[in-house]
């Protein structure tokens, strides 16, 4: 079956040929199946679906159903690109015009699209809106629009040329339209359906949970040898690493290099030729780790990132969904590490305070103070961050978090907090966390004498406790508001209404004490091929194939494919078709590679 042919082939059992035929999947994931016979029964919706929840195939089976061409509109050139590159592995007639083509390039794509050659067209918003674009296009068939939550102000990511779409009803009135996206709360649904002015159309909203994901949380402390030594035990593995700002990830990009691991940064601040060069390295796996800044995002489709590091704190909760979101795509065990502590959220904080806005500024700080609760609190990770998106796990615990699976100790930090608010109380709230901890700790510096600090009835009076462990009591205290930070170039430490029960009323203070069991996680994180030589074997024959064709090795055939073919090891491409991911165009093409390496 050719993909040029699909459009005249009317059967109800089409959506599931399409599926196993060009996709190569057997079975449908939740929600697919009724958002595809909503579709063809040419009615709009909204599809909210985590990110590797398989949102494009909702619109991309109905695209190839239609008589006509399916109009996917995306923020992300790379992202776009990758995809077309992709349905043209699999058979399929997709072209997307940007700005990255020549005009030579356009008319050639504008002539395909014009002669019914062309099943997908991706377009920026950007591009769809500019004068005459819209009136060029042919009647289509669907409009699909992904990353729609941009289209919200109250969204993590909005933009402003995506309040422009809501034309494309007007402009469009009979066409179905989709709007698709992997992070939207309630009240960035509602702006979506208002904006793009279907506000009757259902919301056809999948779980959150990814179950394939390890959610851990792990204060600050020797940060980079704890994020060194965990890529040094993930060999040849694909993973990003987010930072707070372009200095840190130039930094951290260039410490890893020199301790000879393969990372690239990417952020802003780099040319968009720099930028490009850096993301096609990690796509065609020439490097193992790309080094990001949260607030620039990556327009990547790469299904096998096994671990999503944030050296800093997101800003908010959808942030860190959706940048966690990048891992593990293919369904594969894959970990997501936070490291904190309370000065990444006093960095924000000050940051937010900038916003002149005080709307803006309100909605900011309460990101964020949900992003630190989050943190902060000894809870299912998996769990809270399901509240957030109001779905709800029933289980007592995920088995798949720093929490769930090493529960907290608690400790009563009573005594320590007394001190530390204590100390606090008789320097007159004049001094930040880091002198605290050294009044505490009876230290000899210069600055300690400078301002007779070492008179003080509190000088010296902890001696067990470490300098990082009186921080961390500090930073907690901050978290449940009995300290706050005052002032923003020289902060420094009050006390609140909350600190007055702890150090006169003997309050209990009782924080968590994390730790780390490696014995616990690593299983949930490390897979293993049943056949583990004929496992490297494949990936080498489909990194072969894929310089030969000159394309990334998981549009060839994804990690979960191979996994498949090593267990399987089918010996027919009768066999061959029925392994993951293995539809009839790659069969036709690469079968008989694949099976020869097999059987040899």
């Amino acid at each position: 079956m050719t993909c040029s042919k699909t459009s005249t082939l009317k059967s109800k059992f089409m959506p599931k040929t399409i599926l196993k035929n060009i996709f190569g999947y057997t079975k449908f994931r939740p929600l697919q199946e009724q958002i595809i016979s909503h579709t063809l029964a040419k009615k709009d919706c909204v599809v909210l679906m985590p990110t590797g929840g398989g949102k494009s195939l909702c619109y991309q089976i109905p695209a190839l159903y239609f008589e006509g061409c399916t109009l996917v509109v995306s923020p992300l050139i790379s992202l776009m690109q990758d995809q077309v590159t992709n349905l043209k592995q699999l058979g399929i007639n997709a072209d997307v015009i940007n700005s990255t083509l020549t005009p030579q390039q356009q008319a050639e794509a504008f002539k395909r699209l014009f002669s019914g050659e062309t099943k997908l067209l991706y377009v920026s918003p950007e591009r769809l809106m500019l004068d005459g674009f819209l009136e060029k296009l042919p009647p289509l068939a669907l409009i699909a629009i992904d990353e729609a939550h941009c289209i919200s102000e109250w969204g993590h990511d909005f933009r402003e040329s995506y309040r422009q779409l809501n034309k494309l009803k007007s402009e469009f009135p009979d066409v179905p339209l989709m709007a698709l996206t992997a992070t939207a709360t309630p009240r960035v649904l509602t702006d979506i359906q208002t904006q793009l002015s279907i506000p009757t159309a259902p919301v056809f909203k999948g779980s959150f949970n990814r179950e394939n994901l390890l959610y851990s949380i792990r204060p600050k402390a020797n940060t980079y040898n704890q994020i060194l030594n965990y890529i040094k035990n993930q060999p040849g593995q694909s993973g990003i690493i987010y930072c707070q700002s372009r200095k840190n990830v130039d930094n951290l990009a260039e410490k890893l290099t020199k301790d000879n691991i393969k990372a690239l940064p990417y952020h802003a601040g780099l040319s968009t030729q720099i930028r490009a060069d850096h993301q096609n390295k990690f796509k065609y796996s020439k490097t193992d780790v790309i080094v990001a800044t949260i607030a620039f995002g990556m327009g990547i489709d790469k299904p096998d990132v096994r671990y999503v590091i944030h050296q800093d704190i997101p800003k908010s909760m959808e942030n860190y969904y959706q940048e966690t979101g990048r891992a593990g795509r293919d369904g594969l065990p894959s970990e997501c590490i936070l490291y904190y502590s309370y000065a990444d959220s006093k960095k924000y904080s000050s940051f937010i305070q900038q916003i002149t806005n005080p709307n803006e500024r309100k909605h900011a700080e309460q990101k964020l103070l949900q992003m630190t609760a989050f943190a902060y609190k000894p809870l299912c990770r998996r769990k809270q961050l399901l509240a957030y998106f109001n779905e709800h796990l029933d289980t007592k615990d995920c088995n798949n978090c720093d929490i769930c699976l090493n529960p907290p100790k608690q400790w009563d930090a009573t005594i320590i907090s007394q001190k530390i608010l204590s100390c606090i109380y008789r320097v007159k709230e004049r001094f930040g966390a880091m002198m605290i901890v050294d009044i505490l700790k009876g230290s000899t510096q210069q600055r300690i004498q400078q301002f007779g600090l070492h008179k003080l009835s509190v000088y010296g009076i902890e001696k067990e406790l470490t300098n990082q462990q009186i921080r961390d009591v500090i930073d907690y205290l901050t978290f449940t508001q009995a300290i706050c930070i005052k002032g923003d170039t020289y902060p420094v430490l009050g006390l609140t209404q909350k600190a007055k029960p702890i150090l006169f009323h003997d309050e209990p203070v009782i924080m968590p004490v994390y730790t780390k069991t490696k014995s616990k996680t690593k299983k949930h994180t490390t897979i293993h091929p049943s056949n583990p030589e004929l496992f490297e074997k494949l990936r080498k024959c489909r990194l072969d194939c894929a310089k030969k064709q000159g394309v990334p090795p998981f549009m060839i055939f994804s990690d979960k494919s191979l996994h498949d073919m090593a267990a399987k090891k089918p010996k027919t491409m009768l066999e061959f078709l029925e392994i993951h991911g293995v539809g009839k165009v790659k069969a036709k093409s690469l079968g008989d590679i694949f099976l020869n390496l097999i059987n040899s």
